[in-house]
């Protein structure tokens, strides 16, 4: 008979024969794709990325060739072009510091990257053989170093432009002075804005400033954003000089054509101000507030009508206002000074300027304010120092050259005051702003020659 039970283990087991069958197939077919699409996704990606690198705005230092007597203590090529590396970012920060808005706002986005090749494969390096294989000429820095009479000199070329720098005069023991002075160089090139900024932030004589950003206009062949950056550059360099007529001469022409420009609608009323024309700047302030919210800057220029105005509480409220937007802007320090000066709160108001001077060392005006300070103090040769340092910095400054004459006449020295007084006449038309400190030292001169008076 067979009426025997059914073995239900075994009836289990085989009627889970074909789901398992179908998840083996399954599996090997989820293989079979993976092992073929991933690589398709790899290669992609791949490429997204080495044609990613190949658009990139980058830029090559090549290995900077060295004399035998440098690369015998270490300085070898690759080690110079890491320095020149250092030297290019360098150059950049002083640019781009935390103090410094307005370049940080005109450059956000547009520099370069610069980076020294790496030895063996990389994403650069295929990057590199894509370039070459579709005939796109690689931007590279290159360049020696070279002895000349104990002497070194460096030149630097970029490809498609040539030799871009040929800088000498250094000892042996300067090769990263060396480098430091090549590097705006490259900038000049890849980056005439920044370079630009670069002038204007070191090289700490207004009158070389606005030579050397002249040349920039008349010879580097500008585009019209880099020169409307250099045209107000000069218009700035000319602010910090006290030359008002020439600040509003640029400003005014950057106005016109850029109406919506709040940075130079607010050098256009910085002009205004030096000029006398309180109400025309107060109007210009307004309106480069309502182009930038956001400018603490204003505020400054704000401050200094109302402090010619006589009105030295409300000033100082106002100043008082872009320093808590900002505590670290020279400018508006070097501003407060003047107010706490005029308040006779000495003390507070040469902290304040020498603060200052650590952001800025090289502000006429601050300089300027120091020496009257030093004035106050009865300290005639701190004071001298003080306003030469503002003629140094300013040669043309009619404010700084009447400053240095009041300290010649403090110290006794009255032929130097009136040959200071008489610079100061030559550089055209007194400012209206400025004819009662001279109407003041005429009067002490002619004391001073009629002990009878």
């Amino acid at each position: 008979m067979n009426d025997q039970p059914k073995n239900p283990t075994f009836e289990g087991t085989g009627g889970r024969k074909p789901q398992v069958s179908a998840l083996v197939r399954l599996w090997a077919s989820f293989q079979a794709v993976l092992w073929a699409v991933v690589p398709v996704v790899i290669l992609v990606v791949l490429i997204v990325l080495i044609v990613r690198e190949i658009n990139q705005d980058t830029i090559e230092v090549a290995p900077i060739q060295v004399p035998t007597r440098l690369a015998e203590t270490g300085l070898t090529a690759e080690v110079v072009a890491l320095r020149l590396l250092d030297q290019i970012a360098a150059a950049e920060r002083v640019v781009t510091s935390e103090r410094v808005v307005r370049p940080n706002v005109e450059l956000l986005g547009q520099k370069p990257d610069f980076n020294v090749p790496i030895a063996g494969i990389s994403l650069r390096a295929l990057a590199d053989i894509a370039r070459n294989l579709f005939g796109v000429a690689p931007r590279r820095v290159s360049g020696e170093i070279v002895l000349d009479e104990d002497k070194l000199k460096l030149r630097l070329r970029l490809a498609g432009h040539g030799q871009i720098a040929d800088i000498g005069g250094f000892a042996v023991n300067q090769v990263d002075e060396l480098l430091a002075a090549g590097a705006p160089e490259v900038w000049r090139v890849v980056f005439p804005k920044l370079y630009a900024w670069h002038i204007a932030q070191t090289l700490g004589v207004e009158t070389q400033v606005r030579e050397r950003l002249m040349r920039m206009l008349l010879l580097d062949g500008l585009d019209s954003d880099a020169e409307r950056t250099v045209r107000a550059l000069i218009g700035r360099s000319f602010l910090r000089s006290g030359r008002g007529q020439d600040a509003f001469a640029i400003f005014e022409a950057l106005v016109a054509n850029n109406p919506n420009d709040g940075g130079f609608v607010y050098g256009r009323g910085r002009a205004q101000f030096l000029l006398g024309r309180l109400d025309e700047a107060m109007e210009d302030y307004a309106r480069a507030r309502q182009l930038d919210p956001g400018a603490f800057w204003v505020h400054t220029g704000i401050a200094q009508v109302i402090r010619a105005r006589g009105d030295y509480a409300k000033a100082l409220e106002e100043i008082d206002k872009g320093l808590n937007l900002r505590s670290d802007d020279p400018t508006a320090m070097t501003e407060k000074g003047e107010i706490l000066f005029q308040l006779g709160r000495s003390q507070e108001a040469l902290k304040l300027v020498q603060d200052a001077l650590v952001y800025d060392p090289y502000s006429p005006t601050a300089h300027l304010l120091l020496g009257r300070l030093r004035l106050q103090q009865y300290d005639g040769r701190g004071a001298l120092d003080a306003m030469t340092e503002a003629t140094r910095r300013a040669p043309t400054s009619v404010d700084a050259h009447l400053g240095r004459a009041e300290a010649f006449l403090f110290t006794g020295r009255t032929n130097e005051a009136e040959a200071s007084l008489n610079q100061a006449l030559s550089f055209g038309p007194l400012p209206i702003r400025l004819e009662s400190q001279v109407a003041r030292l005429r009067s002490a001169f002619k004391e001073i020659g009629d002990p009878a008076n």
